[in-house]
């Protein structure tokens, strides 16, 4: 009995992963994919015949890979979430070699590229959308279902600047990407002149010339209680700078947590609007803070009415059906969750 009941089970679960990765109206398998590459789901789910290449090639199978799929005509697009990709990127870590394929750049060779950028003229695809994996980042439930009037405050701020590998804290590439100088110069104006009391998480090892009373600091938390931390904070600094897609942002927005935002940032900068935020410099600090304390703003309404997964989902289905009308069975196109 229990060997027929178990043997039922694995038949089932076979049969739910076939289901999951099973395209029926075409009776194929499409392929789970790992980066640099990103399946596409539909509105219900359920993988979809498209490969998304979202950072560099950097391995050989990557290359194999991405060889393999022009042979088959996959419909390809490209998503920029890594760096400045597939623009030369300004990390001195970064290896700009690996954006090109067979001596080609990434973005000439793809059927359509999705930017975060305020200007596209760098891209080489003729078929490019202001769209990002960030725009969907209600695809949490928690953030999704989140209720504003459950919001707790506990600290003026949050920061998030994770540390690097050596735990270096004038190099790096956190450093360069989260903007660690910035970050520090904020924090330090926050408490030390306008008496705020913060969170800070990453960087633990990084000294801040400030009362230490002021800072609670985390080398690092679990993501359901870092988002928590985002709930219970007046507003959030991003002080990054080559971040195509800061999930983060979206998150605070969804918690009804402003933000204040490097007005630098390549990425992220679409989200930033008179309702859930403002834009600041390492000139700026004070002014812009003492801004977001004293305004109104309504960063969750503003988000939900401008972007997540119903309205960025039909934004790129029909950019997807303009590349390839047969796609327009689906009612939503969005990013499987990376």
């Amino acid at each position: 009995m229990i060997i027929i009941l178990l043997t039922t089970v694995s038949i089932l679960l076979i049969y739910a992963i076939y289901i999951r990765y099973t395209n029926i109206d075409k009776g194929e398998v499409i392929e789970k994919l790992n980066w640099p590459f990103l399946n596409i789901i539909d509105e219900n789910g359920k993988y979809v015949n498209i490969v998304c290449i979202r950072g560099p090639l950097e391995k050989k199978d990557d290359i194999l890979s991405f060889e393999k799929y022009k042979k088959q005509n996959k419909l390809i697009i490209g998503c920029s979430s890594y760096l400045s990709f597939p623009n030369k990127c300004m990390n001195p870590i970064c290896d700009y070699r690996t954006f090109f394929f067979k001596g080609e750049r990434i973005d000439k060779l793809v059927d359509g590229w999705l930017h975060p950028f305020k200007h596209d003229k760098g891209i080489q695809t003729e078929k490019k959308l202001l769209l990002s994996e960030s725009d969907f980042v209600d695809n949490v439930d928690f953030l999704n279902h989140y209720d504003i009037s459950s919001k707790k405050i506990k600290y003026d701020f949050i920061c998030f600047c994770p540390s690097d590998d050596d735990n270096s804290c004038d190099k790096g590439w956190n450093y360069h990407n989260k903007n660690w100088s910035l970050a520090k110069k904020t924090i330090e104006v926050a408490c030390n002149e306008l008496d705020l009391n913060g969170i800070l998480v990453g960087r633990e090892n990084c000294p801040l010339n400030i009362d230490k009373k002021k800072l609670e600091r985390h080398e690092k938390l679990e993501y359901f209680d870092f988002i928590k931390k985002i709930s219970e904070s007046k507003f959030m600094i991003i002080s990054s700078y080559e971040d195509a897609s800061p999930r983060v942002i979206g998150e605070a927005l969804l918690l009804n947590t402003p933000v204040i935002v490097n007005k630098d940032i390549i990425g992220g900068w679409k989200y930033v609007d008179e309702e859930s935020g403002v834009f600041y410099d390492s000139l700026t600090i004070k002014t812009k803070i003492k801004e977001i304390m004293e305004k109104k703003f309504n960063p969750r309404k503003y988000f939900l009415k401008n972007y997540g997964i119903q309205n960025s989902g039909k934004k790129f289905r029909d950019f997807i059906v303009s590349i390839d009308p047969s796609f327009s069975k689906y009612k939503q196109l969005r990013f499987s969750i990376s």
